[in-house]
This record gives structure tokens, C-alpha cells and sequence, in this order.
């Protein structure tokens, strides 16, 4: 009976489970919140969190096999951000404690106790299982809750040495270069180094689309060419040179945020306007003062030239960038400096929010309006408002910035939520001059001869263009022009896309991919025809009318890394690239002073995808992609559209955010939609249909009778019925009262895992 006493209780949270609900565990010792513990789950061994103390309950409880550590690494505020997160989010609480922790091997840590009274029977540092033997478990509590005694942590950073790499590079001036004699090959090699200025053999290789590497081998023997072998992180090292002098405007921003140097701060401010060169001023401030500064980007596609900006304003900075796209073992090595206090300033994606970075004093969120903020795939969570949650937990400023904000936060900062600052004037360049290009009546839909000419003036004045088109591929959808039979991808509810380059029919949700067929699955007819366009088929079209122009596509087919991605921006910032045509990773954050011309070639697409907020995003959208010419040469956009009397374009025109806000918030208002309520997408899979549309309506009763305080529509089938080889349904709900997401998340958390719930979704869900 005496050491059933000392049998502890805690609620435990499984790591990697969809389930919304801890699970009772004991231990014979004391554990702290957030503790990770190896649990046995459903007969399997896996990682669990303490996510709680409880007291005994009423049914027979497992044991927790061990702690995995004795080092805690998630602060009370850590802790109580995820409560938050879940709750507001209804995610799943252990996939929401993963997050905290980068993806590999467990991580050691040796422990030694610290004594600090004099009266201990040991003056020297101890291994905490010395420390143990000698004093006791109950003793070595009683010390250390009389802090009598101090537990240190080191960590064992044995994790894979950094990859050495081997670049090609050139050693010798332009001058020289020019009086070789060369070869056509070598030509091309010399010309692709003098802009990205280091490549491997491969990369080379395949940029240049080389049969032999002969060249290269004669450069080398020459020495034309040197190969260095170099860690593969020192490989990032393009800088861009710092701004020193902030304008008159710029520097009223900074002055207002420093004198008011807490809660949180919205600045809004036109593209080009010098955001950036304001956070950095007020970064410079922090880390003078001995803090570190996490700096949010929305895609990992922004970092290569923010870094560069980065390094170039902050040398000798211990900077590093932290995104998905990292082997395990690196993201291991920037979490190991994170949570030893090595880092000064952390960049990244949502990723890099959930790092327990040491002595944080400034969280960053740039481009804040964008959708990529919103984590799609569960668990989900807008990273905004955990970013604004950590900071009020942690009592850390927090600086979010737009040209464009999301209009329920441009709500809260004109209600006084948050600190409104704004910035109206380009320091260099103007705002480019915009054209509403009316596509009614006119048969060359995608690139009008108008369009056509005015890329060609461009050119001829020697600036850039970027023309931007809402998907990749060369084709959407291939039809039978007998039957009508589009081909859809067998997993998901979804036209097979035609990739005229690589020769396949993919599906761009489960990766599904075919030969184009020779003729109709249904009735046999050879009449098969590719409609619609994409990327590829603008490049194509592109490079019909100017067969001597070096023209680059960039998206999610051709620029699959950030080192991709990195090399792609040298070539637009060396001017090697005339024309680029990508998707959205070229409306984002880029700055570059040459683009001359932007053309979007299909506005109306993102204006009509049906989701509340589509309006914003095409707004948003067309203007963020409007404002990246302009910068350093007199620029122009041209929105082609079938829709040029749509509240869209007119307020696009006049570049009005304000004119559109307050038509938007008037709908919103009307409608119930966010920021007047809480709109939450609850989306039911099951492998058949009928169990599908049965557990939907079985739910929907069941939030009907306790869900109170809303508006609860029938389950209905969204636009993307079968999705990965399951049948879905839809539930909306529009929430009048937050207290409701607590009584919400009490059914979900007695419902099956097989249901996923959007709250509040940027950009809307399929």
C-alpha cells in the first residue's frame, strides 16, 4: 500500500496520432509537462508527451515504460501554446506536440546536478545517476525543489558530418576570360558560371544539357576552371548589400514601433515600400541587446534572396534557415544550436515557428496575407495566429507585414487590436502603371498580339518580364472530342493534367501519372484533344514568338529545391533570363530592378475557385505580382481577364486595398463569414461511398443537438468528391462564439479518426 502512494498519474499525448484525446498512463516517479515518455499504444512502443497531472481514475491504467529523456525541452509557454492550438484549431494534440521537435533519431543528453548549498554532500558537479545513488530519489525531490541543487543538460551532437561537395568555379577575370579562345561548349560553361558564379559538374551538366562532360574536363586541364571541395552549407553564401539609410517615412515607422516596443505591430505598406528595411533596423536593435529574432517567410522559395539580404545586413551573425525541404540530420543541427542558444536569427517557413529557439525578443511574419501560412495537411494551424498567440504567451513583440493583409487582421488592426503603421512611398521606382486587357471577343485567349508586342518592347529596352500563370503543365484536362470523356486520375476526383515535356498525363494530388492514351477508355474515338493551358504552354507559345530569347519557367516541375530555386534567381538577377513564366513562387517577396512587365495571363481563375475568400486572394494575388516591376525602371502590369467590370480588377486598377477592404468586409459582414463568425470545414473520408455520406450525416446530427451558438449546414459533396482512393463529404459551420470550439472538439474527440477539420482556412480547401 506504501508504494502505491508514490504511483503517479498523467494524461500522456501519442505521438503521430490523428486521435484529438490524450490517454491515462502512471509512473512510479515524478514527471513535468512536457516531458517526452516511451508508452506502449494498441500494442505498439512509441513516443508519447505528458500533456497533464491527473489524479487516479476509475479503470486500470498502463505504466509509462521510461522517460526518453531527462531534459524537459518544452517550456510552460510551450505547452500552453499547444493546448491553444488545439483548441482553436481542433488538431490532433499529438501530431501539434511533434511539431516542437525536428524529424530523425531521438536526441541524447547528458545530465549533470549542479550543487548550490554548501550543506550537500558533494562540492563538484555530478552525472545526475551519481547524484541519484548517492542522495536517493526522494532526497535528490527534496533538494531540488528546496533549489538546493541544479540540473544542467548538454547535449551529444553525434549526427552526420556536413557533406562535402565539389564546385566548379572560375578564377580568372572577365577580362582575361574574354581574349581565350573557346570552343561553343566551353563558351556556354564560362557564360552559365558568370552567372550563378559556382555549380557542380551535374548541375552544369544538366543546365546546359551537355552529352559529354569534355568540355568541362578541357576547362579544368586548362585551368580555366578550378573544382573546390567546400561543406555543403558554405555553399549559401550569396549576399546582397545592405540599404544603410532608412527615408523619412521608413524611419517614422521604426520610431513609432521602438517607442511602443511591445504587443503586436501590423505594418502595412505598399509593394517596394522598404519593408524589409525596417524589420532589419529593428532586428538590429534586438540583437544588440543580446536576443535572437525568428523571421517568418511563407514558402522556403522567398528564403535564397532574403538570406542573401540577410547576411549582407547582419555579417558576422550566427544566421541559419530552417524548412522542410532539409535532410532530417540537418534540421537536427539547426534545432540542436536553436535550443542551445547559438543562433541569432532564425529564417523559415511555419516549420521554424515551433523551434524552442533560446531568448527570443522579436518574432517576424512577412508577407503575412499569404495562403502558405496555413498548414494544409493535418495538423492543421494558421501560423499567423500562433505566431501572435507565442508572442502574448512569451511577452514577445510581434511584427506582421503586407501590402495586401488578410482582411480579418486589417479588421483587428483598424479596431485597435493591433498597431497600425504605414508606409505609402517607393524609396526607388514607382508603382507600375496597370491595364485591365478585356480577353471578350478576342481568339488568342492566352497571349493576345497586343500582349505579344508590348513583351516584345520590353525586351527590346533591355528590362524583363514575368508573365504569370495560375497552374503548371501545358494542358488542364484531356477530352474526347466524340464522347466527351475527360481523363480523371482513378485515386481522386481530378482531370489528369498533359506535361507536354516530359510526354505523361499526372495528377498534381497524388502524383498518379500515364503515357497519353491513343485513344478513348469509353468509346474508342482517336479524337483526343488537350484544352486548357498551364505554364508550359505559355512557355511554349513564348518561345514560338521569340525563338532567341533565353526564356525560364519556374514552378513546381522545374524548381523542386531552394538550391534549384537560388540558381533560378541568379539567372533573373543577371539578366540571363529575359522572360520568366512561373506560378506563384514569382509573386512573392522577389526584388529585382530590371522587370519591366508583368503580364497575368489568367486572373479570372483565382477570382472564381469557390471559396469565401477568393475575392482576397485574387486581390492579393494580382497586386503582389503587380508590384514586382517597377522597382528600379518605369513599370508595367497587364491583368487579362473576361471579367474587367469585376470589384477585383477596378480596385487592382487604382491599386486601392482600402476601397476593396471596405466593399469585402460589407459582404463578409452580410454573409457571416470571418471576422464575423468562425468558419470551420469538417471533411469525412471512408473508402465506400454510401459509409462516407452515412458517418457524414450520423455527425452532423450529432453537432446539430450539441453545437449551440451556430450555423450548421447539411453534409454535402465538395467539388473534389474522391481524393488518394477516398470518397469525401463536406459539413460546413459558421461559429457566433469561440467558447463553441471547446463543445465542437468534445464530439470529434468521441468521433473515428477518419474526419479532418479546416478552421478558418486561408485560401479555402478542395
Amino acid at each position: 500500500m506504501k508504494g502505491a502512494d508514490k504511483i503517479h498519474y498523467y494524461e500522456v499525448a501519442i505521438s503521430g496520432s490523428p486521435l484529438r484525446s490524450t490517454f491515462s498512463y502512471h509512473f512510479d516517479d515524478e514527471l513535468a509537462v512536457g516531458q517526452r515518455v516511451a508508452v506502449n499504444f494498441a500494442g505498439r512502443n512509441v513516443i508519447g508527451y505528458i500533456a497533464g497531472i491527473s489524479s487516479k481514475p476509475q479503470f486500470k491504467t498502463k505504466p509509462i515504460s521510461k522517460p526518453l529523456e531527462s531534459q524537459v525541452y518544452l517550456s510552460p509557454e510551450d505547452v500552453a501554446l499547444i493546448n491553444w492550438t488545439v483548441e482553436n484549431y481542433l488538431a490532433s494534440i499529438g501530431k501539434v506536440f511533434d511539431l516542437f521537435f525536428p524529424p530523425g533519431k531521438l536526441l541524447k543528453s547528458n545530465s549533470h546536478v549542479i550543487p548550490i548549498s554548501p550543506e550537500l554532500p558533494f562540492s563538484t558537479p555530478l552525472k545526475m545517476s551519481d547524484a541519484l545513488k548517492l542522495l536517493g530519489k526522494e532526497q535528490f525531490q527534496k533538494l531540488k525543489s528546496q533549489r538546493k541543487l541544479k540540473i544542467l543538460h548538454s547535449y551529444e551532437k553525434k549526427l552526420p558530418s556536413k557533406r562535402r561537395i565539389k564546385l566548379l568555379k572560375l578564377p580568372l577575370s572577365i577580362k582575361t576570360l574574354e581574349s581565350l579562345k573557346l570552343t561553343k561548349s566551353q563558351k556556354k560553361v564560362i557564360d552559365y558560371l558568370l552567372s550563378v558564379e559556382k555549380a557542380t559538374p551535374r548541375e552544369l551538366m544538366n543546365a546546359l544539357s551537355l552529352k559529354s562532360r569534355s568540355p568541362i574536363d578541357t576547362l579544368l586541364r586548362k585551368e580555366i576552371l578550378v573544382l573546390e571541395e567546400v561543406e555543403e552549407d558554405e555553399t549559401d553564401r550569396w549576399t546582397i548589400e545592405a540599404i544603410e539609410k532608412l527615408t523619412a517615412e521608413q524611419e517614422h515607422v521604426r520610431e513609432a514601433i521602438v517607442k511602443d516596443f511591445s504587443g503586436v505591430h501590423y505594418i502595412f505598406g505598399l509593394t517596394g515600400s522598404g519593408k524589409t528595411e525596417v524589420y532589419f533596423k529593428i532586428m538590429e536593435r534586438v540583437l544588440n541587446r543580446g536576443k535572437s529574432v525568428i523571421y517568418m517567410v511563407p514558402e522556403v522559395s522567398l528564403t535564397p534572396q532574403l538570406m542573401a539580404r540577410i547576411r549582407g545586413a547582419f555579417p558576422g551573425r550566427e544566421v541559419r534557415v530552417y524548412h522542410s525541404y532539409m535532410s532530417p540530420a540537418k534540421r537536427q543541427r539547426i534545432w540542436l544550436d536553436a535550443v542551445n542558444g547559438e543562433i541569432d536569427i532564425l529564417v523559415g517557413t511555419r516549420s521554424a515557428l515551433w523551434i524552442p529557439i533560446q531568448n527570443t525578443g522579436l518574432i517576424i511574419v512577412d508577407e503575412e496575407h499569404d495562403s502558405s501560412f496555413y498548414q494544409q495537411t493535418p495538423p492543421h494551424y494558421d501560423a499567423v495566429e500562433v505566431a501572435i498567440k507565442k508572442g502574448k504567451l512569451y511577452g514577445i513583440p510581434v511584427i506582421l507585414g503586407s501590402a495586401t493583409p488578410r482582411v480579418e487582421r486589417y479588421f483587428r488592426a483598424k479596431s485597435g487590436e493591433f498597431k497600425l503603421h504605414s508606409l505609402v512611398n517607393r524609396p526607388v521606382g514607382q508603382l507600375p502603371e496597370l491595364e485591365i486587357r478585356d480577353l471578350r471577343n478576342n481568339k488568342d485567349y492566352i497571349i493576345p498580339r497586343k500582349t505579344f508586342e508590348e513583351i516584345e518592347k520590353t525586351v527590346k529596352l533591355g528590362h524583363q518580364v514575368f508573365v504569370f500563370v495560375h497552374r503548371k503543365g501545358f494542358s488542364n484536362y484531356v477530352v474526347c472530342a466524340n464522347c466527351g470523356n475527360i481523363l480523371k486520375c482513378p485515386n481522386c476526383d481530378i482531370s489528369l493534367t498533359y506535361h507536354k515535356h516530359d510526354g505523361i498525363l499526372k495528377c498534381h494530388y497524388c502524383g498518379y501519372t500515364i503515357p497519353p492514351p491513343t485513344k478513348c477508355e469509353r468509346c474508342g474515338s482517336k479524337a483526343l484533344s488537350a484544352r486548357g493551358f498551364g505554364t508550359e504552354r505559355v512557355e511554349h507559345e513564348l518561345q514560338k514568338r521569340f525563338p532567341d530569347l533565353s526564356i525560364m519557367r519556374m514552378d513546381r516541375e522545374t524548381i523542386s529545391n531552394p538550391n534549384q530555386y537560388e540558381k533560378a534567381l541568379r539567372k533573373i538577377e543577371s539578366k540571363e533570363a529575359k522572360i520568366v513564366v512561373g506560378t506563384k513562387m514569382i509573386a512573392k517577396g522577389l526584388d529585382f530592378p530590371s522587370i519591366g512587365l508583368v503580364v497575368v495571363i489568367d486572373a479570372d481563375r483565382i477570382i472564381n475557385l469557390p471559396n469565401y475568400d477568393s475575392a482576397e486572394n485574387a486581390f492579393q494575388l494580382i497586386s503582389q505580382i503587380s508590384g514586382r516591376s517597377g522597382r528600379g525602371v518605369h513599370g508595367r502590369a497587364i491583368i487579362q481577364t473576361f471579367e474587367p467590370e469585376h470589384r477585383v480588377m477596378k480596385t487592382a486598377l487604382e491599386n486601392d486595398y482600402k476601397g476593396f477592404f471596405e466593399t469585402e468586409i460589407e459582404i463578409r459582414k452580410l454573409l457571416k463569414y470571418p471576422p464575423f463568425s468562425i468558419f470551420v470545414e469538417i471533411i469525412v473520408e471512408a473508402e465506400k461511398e454510401i459509409q462516407c455520406q452515412n458517418a457524414a450525416k450520423e455527425l452532423y446530427e450529432k453537432l446539430v443537438n450539441t453545437v449551440k451558438g451556430s450555423e450548421i449546414l447539411e453534409p454535402v459533396t465538395p467539388a473534389v468528391k474522391k481524393l488518394f482512393g477516398k470518397f469525401r463529404m463536406k459539413i460546413h459551420l459558421k461559429l457566433f462564439d469561440r467558447g463553441e470550439l471547446r463543445n465542437l472538439l468534445k464530439v470529434l474527440q468521441k468521433n473515428p479518426a477518419g474526419v479532418d477539420v479546416i478552421v478558418n482556412s486561408n485560401g479555402g480547401s478542395l
